[in-house]
């Protein structure tokens, strides 16, 4: 895949959005339901996924983190592990705007 961006020419990559895999909410009550998972249920696998785009993307590429940022810390790590942006959602919708404030306070 990583090619393929090259390939084309993008100018970005979002990394990551939803994933349909059930496994960190099995046994849960609604677990089988349809549909893609968003929030803290993603942040582990973004992150890595972050991390392995970045050290395969040519720098030119930025890398935007997205999934499961929902605290300061998980937007850092984003950031430390080289994404040039992030973008937080599902957390946004829990939390209210003062997760903004705390994650720029803590950057």
């Amino acid at each position: 895949i990583v090619d393929t961006f090259i390939e084309c020419k993008v100018d970005g990559v979002i990394a990551t959005n939803t994933t349909l895999d059930r496994d960190s909410v099995a046994g849960l009550e609604h677990a089988n339901e349809a549909g893609g998972l968003s929030g803290s249920v993603l942040t582990q696998k973004s992150q890595l996924l972050t991390e392995k785009l970045i050290k395969r993307l040519p720098s030119d590429i930025p890398v935007m983190g997205v999934g499961g940022i929902d605290s300061a810390s998980a937007a850092r790590d984003r950031l430390a592990s080289g994404a040039k942006l992030i973008q937080v959602y599902s957390a946004l919708i829990y939390q209210g705007p003062q997760l903004i404030k705390s994650i720029l306070r803590a950057l």
